[in-house]
C-alpha cells in the first residue's frame, strides 16, 4: 500500500444514541450529588391514573366492562410494578434523608375554577377530596412532606416548586410517577431547562401505551437522563453512608 492509498476501515453497525453522544462537545460537569442537594420528586401518583378509575368512567359512559378490563390489562400489570417500585425509592429517599416532595394535580377551589385551561377543556377537575384526587397509600405523604398541587401537565407550571426547590438548596432531581410520556416528561424537560440535574427512574414510571412509555423512556437515557430503581436506592444508600 502507498501512501496515497486510502486505509480501509472495518465497517460496524452505529446506533442512533451514538451518533447523538458524538455531537456533544465538551459537556459541562454537573454539581456532586449530596445529601442536602437532593430531592425526590413524586408525580401524580393517585387515583386518576389508576386503571381502576379509568374502568369504573368508561362502564359508566356506557362502555362494556370485558373489553374495558382487558384493553386496561396490560396497563394494570405496569401500573402496578411501578407503584411498587416508586414506593421502594421513596422509602430510601426517606431512610436516606433525602426530601421526597409528592406533586399531584387538583384544583384549589370546590368548583374547580382555577383549573388550568388545557385540563378545563378537557373536563380534568379533581377539587379537594374528590376520588381522583387522592394519593395512593403506598406512596402518600406522611406529616411533614411537601405536597405540591397543579392543573397542569408539568408540575412547575403555575405552582411554587421552583422556588421551593432553590430555597432548599436542591440541585438533584430523582423523579418517579405518571405519566411517562404526559406529566413526568413535561416536568423532568422544564426541569432540565431551570438547570436542575433531573432523571427519571425508569421502573418507578409507566404510561398508557407501551410504545410511548419506551421511546420516552429511550430518549431521556440516551442523554444519561434515566436510572432504574434499584440503582437509586444505591445512590441514596451512597449519600446517607456519607452524609
Amino acid at each position: 500500500m502507498t501512501a496515497s492509498q486510502p486505509v480501509e476501515t472495518a465497517s460496524r453497525e452505529v446506533g442512533l444514541t451514538e451518533i447523538l453522544s458524538a455531537s456533544s462537545k465538551a459537556p459541562k460537569a454537573p454539581p456532586k450529588m449530596a445529601q442536602d442537594n437532593t430531592a425526590l420528586l413524586l408525580i401524580d401518583i393517585q387515583h386518576l391514573a389508576e386503571p381502576s378509575y379509568h374502568l369504573k368512567n368508561a362502564v359508566e359512559a356506557g362502555l362494556p366492562e370485558d373489553a374495558v378490563r382487558a384493553a386496561l390489562s396490560d396497563y394494570e400489570v405496569r401500573f402496578n410494578a411501578a407503584v411498587v417500585q416508586a414506593a421502594r425509592v421513596l422509602d430510601a429517599a426517606r431512610a436516606a434523608g433525602i426530601p421526597p416532595i409528592h406533586v399531584k394535580i387538583q384544583s384549589m377551589s370546590d368548583t374547580g375554577r382555577d383549573t388550568g385551561q388545557l385540563h378545563s377543556r378537557l373536563g380534568w377537575n379533581f377539587p379537594p377530596g374528590s376520588a381522583g384526587a387522592q394519593f395512593l397509600e403506598p406512596t402518600k405523604p406522611i406529616n411533614g412532606e411537601i405536597v405540591i398541587t397543579k392543573t397542569a401537565s408539568g408540575a412547575f407550571t403555575g405552582t411554587g416548586l421552583d422556588s421551593t426547590l432553590r430555597n432548599m438548596g436542591i440541585e438533584h432531581l430523582i423523579v418517579v410517577g405518571f405519566l411517562t410520556d404526559e406529566c413526568v416528561e413535561t416536568t423532568i424537560r422544564v426541569a432540565l431547562d431551570y438547570g436542575y440535574v433531573t432523571r427519571v427512574v425508569s421502573d418507578a414510571t409507566t404510561t398508557y401505551l407501551m410504545e410511548s412509555y419506551h421511546a420516552t423512556i429511550g430518549k431521556l437515557a440516551s442523554y444519561g437522563f434515566a436510572l432504574t430503581a434499584d440503582e437509586a436506592i444505591k445512590e441514596f444508600a451512597s449519600l446517607s453512608a456519607t452524609a
